[in-house]
């Protein structure tokens, strides 16, 4: 008899789980799961309070501007968005200290209007400054992601950077995006993945760490279409520890049991 260690299965249903997987090992005929209960939004809250005082160091030792306008571009948003123009209205879901917004605006031709939720004041306080020091006016709520406070069908792109992973159903925050977010209208998240350096994410926040399968997995079952998705390569020696998924909303778009067909437009890791 060995031991083996295997990924999280990527046909879990994360609705039916109060924690956060992190590993499975076999041994012969036995099974062992380790897992982890995820933050309360009060901890979360109260941690990204406590870390946006040095939030912007981060995003600069790891380079994320230019991490997260790699795979913007790949995604062909700035396209989707261009026809739009200035009018565009973007949500940013956790918007932390702005990155991921202010990465999106650099490669439009006309800033468009930002919206930013986060559940940390000191996060939408550290956001303002930045985005504004950018060129941008937001307007920015303290809010949760399963509970978006506008209104059906509002946003041409909805989009949020290493949010979904905290939460013990990410379906269910993929679900309330896209029902903001209007039909056609594109979605684009980040997503800490399997690495060395995701372990200790994983460890250090309780989060998910995502598979490029179970990623999609997800997107499938919210009946999101033109999925593609990208590893996010950030700098110092964090390396390849995210990848970015986008994809469309169909007119009829909604989470649901049964899934819906959808076009892969990346390979798969392995």
């Amino acid at each position: 008899m060995h031991t083996r260690k295997s990924s999280v299965d990527a046909s879990i249903d994360p609705s039916s789980l109060q924690t956060i997987p992190v590993t499975n090992y076999r041994f012969g005929s036995w099974q062992f799961s380790i897992s982890r209960r995820p933050r309360t939004k009060e901890d979360l809250a109260r941690q990204y309070d406590a870390a946006s005082r040095d939030w912007q160091n981060m995003t600069r030792r790891y380079n994320l501007d230019a991490a997260y306008r790699r795979p913007l571009a790949a995604s062909g948003v700035g396209a989707a968005l261009g026809e739009v123009g200035s009018q565009a209205r973007v949500l940013d879901c956790g918007i932390g200290s702005g990155a991921l917004a202010i990465a999106l605006s650099s490669i439009l031709p006309h800033p468009p209007q930002i919206y930013g939720i986060d559940l940390s004041d000191e996060m939408l306080a550290r956001a303002d400054v930045e985005l504004r020091q950018a060129g941008l006016t937001p307007e920015l709520r303290q809010a949760d992601i399963l509970s978006i406070p506008y209104a059906d069908e509002s946003f041409d792109f909805v989009m949020a950077a290493h949010v979904l992973e905290h939460l013990p159903d990410p379906q269910r925050a993929l679900k309330e995006m896209a029902r903001v977010l209007k039909p056609r209208g594109m979605l684009f998240v980040c997503l800490t993945r399997r690495s060395k350096f995701g372990i200790f994410i994983q460890m250090k926040w309780r989060t998910w760490a995502v598979t490029e399968k179970q990623g999609v997995a997800w997107f499938q079952a919210c009946r999101l279409e033109d999925i593609g998705f990208q590893p996010i390569r950030m700098a110092s020696c964090a390396g390849q520890a995210s990848t970015a998924f986008w994809a469309r909303r169909s007119d009829g778009s909604g989470c649901a049991p049964d899934t819906a067909p959808a076009t892969i437009n990346q390979e798969f890791d392995t």
